[in-house]
Order: C-alpha cells, then structure tokens, then sequence
C-alpha cells in the first residue's frame, strides 16, 4: 500500500462524520490487497461508530443545559424517545416521533409527555445563601451546590484550614508567662481549669 496523502478535515464539509473515518479507505481503493482494504474499511467502521456515540452524548449534554436546565416561555418542549432496542425502531421511535410532530403541525398538545430535568422539592430558586469564606451572596439551591464545589471556594476552603492549623500550632506552641501563672494561682484556678487553658 502507497502513503495515505493527508487531508485537512478542520474546514467546510470535510468535518462531518463519515468522511475523515474512511479517508485511509477511499484513498488507497484499488491499490492494497483486498485484505487491507477490507481491514481498513472495518477500521473506518468502527470509528465511524465511537464518533457517532461521543457526537450524541454532546448532544444529549448540550439539550439538557441549553432546554431542560433553563426552562421558560421561550424554551420549546423536549420529547424523549427510547432508541435501545434497533429491532422496535419503528414502534419505538418512527410512529411516537411522527405523532409529536403531526399534532405540532395541527396545533395540538401531543399525546406523549415532554421531559422534565429532575429538581429537588426542596429546592429553592430564590433562597440567599452568604458564603462569608468567599464574600459572596450566592442566589438558589442549585447554585449554592455548584458554588461549594467550585475551584475558587474550595481554594478559599484550603486557604482557611491551612491559616487555622498555623493559628492552632502558635497557641500549643506559647506558654503561659510566670506572672499570669501567678495571677490564675492567687484566682483560684485549680490545675485542672490550667490545662482546659492550654487546650
């Protein structure tokens, strides 16, 4: 087999899926043994197949933060469709997707359920949260979580620790002078009482 020219799949139609999976297989036709050309045709296949998977997870990712995270007024509903088994693609598939699209046509509310992102009961949209380690009013439940996990308040959270341990450290590291011992003596602070001090 000859050197596979290259191709700059970075531009126009050459970034669709299909066309950069089976370039090694289009270009050498006709000039590898047919036990090449089938490998590299299998090859093709198979990467045309995890391409296609990693594509619709970015697509499920990017409906639920752009249509189901946000919704309002001005968000269409999302229809969910079990794709699973290939063998009940019609039933499955074909006649619940062209029943939501013919009732849309009709001006009718579809038979079949929009999806719902999954939301707490609990949880409150308008609550206040203060983050007194961040200095920062934190609006909603939702964002409340994801801002105890961000990287700034956890840096924040380290950064406390770490001060508190060299706080903690300093005071077991001092001694009660001669004279206060004297005063807490003449007081009558018993040992006892001395020791929960120095703790």
């Amino acid at each position: 087999c000859s050197p596979v020219p290259s191709q700059d799949y970075q531009h126009g139609i050459f970034q669709s899926i299909g066309f950069k999976e089976f370039h090694e297989y289009l270009v050498t036709e006709g000039k590898c043994t047919p036990e090449t050309s089938n490998q590299l045709l299998r090859k093709g296949i198979e990467s045309l197949k995890q391409v296609t998977k990693r594509y619709a997870r970015k697509q499920n990712r990017w409906v639920k933060n752009r249509f189901l995270s946000r919704p309002g007024p001005s968000v269409p509903p999302v229809y969910g469709l079990e794709v699973s088994d290939v063998s009940k693609w019609e039933e499955s598939v074909l006649v619940p997707a062209l029943e939501i699209v013919q009732s849309f046509i009709q001006g009718h509310k579809p038979i079949a359920a929009p999806v719902k992102m999954p939301c707490s009961e609990t949880e409150n949209k308008r609550s206040f949260h203060m983050c007194d380690l961040c200095d920062r009013i934190i609006i909603g439940d939702r964002e409340w979580a994801a801002h105890i996990k961000s990287k700034s308040h956890l840096h924040q959270l380290k950064k406390r620790r770490r001060l508190d341990s060299d706080a903690v450290a300093t005071i077991e590291n001092q001694s009660i002078s001669p004279d206060c011992d004297k005063e807490l003596r003449e007081k009558g602070f018993s040992e006892q009482n001395e020791k929960e001090i120095l703790l």
